[in-house]
């Protein structure tokens, strides 16, 4: 998954910056994402997301809701909730998940 941080209110990332990422669980309304920087809540993201058993992309867009370190400054794990309205894919990606929701989408890739 590649993260792209678009605003925010605070000077730690400037916009434009893209943070590569993994994947730690996903829900129609938001995902649970590992990363090497520390992402303060408030943040703008817009994410790509691939899984294996669907034929492409989806382009998502949300906010940092809340990040926790696991590791002294090396790892975080990182809440994002996906805006409504803000990508044609959000549609699509809750459809999805919503259909597969006593299947495990386990093989979710980076993008």
């Amino acid at each position: 998954m590649v993260v792209q941080i678009v605003s925010s209110t605070r000077d730690t990332l400037p916009p434009g910056t893209v943070v590569r990422c993994s994947t730690k669980d996903v829900s129609p309304e938001g995902l649970r994402i590992q990363l090497d920087q520390q992402v303060p809540e408030g943040f703008a993201l817009e994410l790509w997301v691939e899984i294996s058993n669907h034929p492409s992309k989806f382009y998502l867009a949300g906010e940092v809701k809340w990040c926790q370190e696991l590791e002294a400054g090396k790892r975080y794990l990182v809440g994002v909730s996906l805006s409504k309205g803000k990508t044609e894919d959000l549609e699509l990606w809750q459809s999805l998940l919503d259909r597969n929701e006593n299947d495990q989408l386990d093989d979710v890739r980076e993008a």
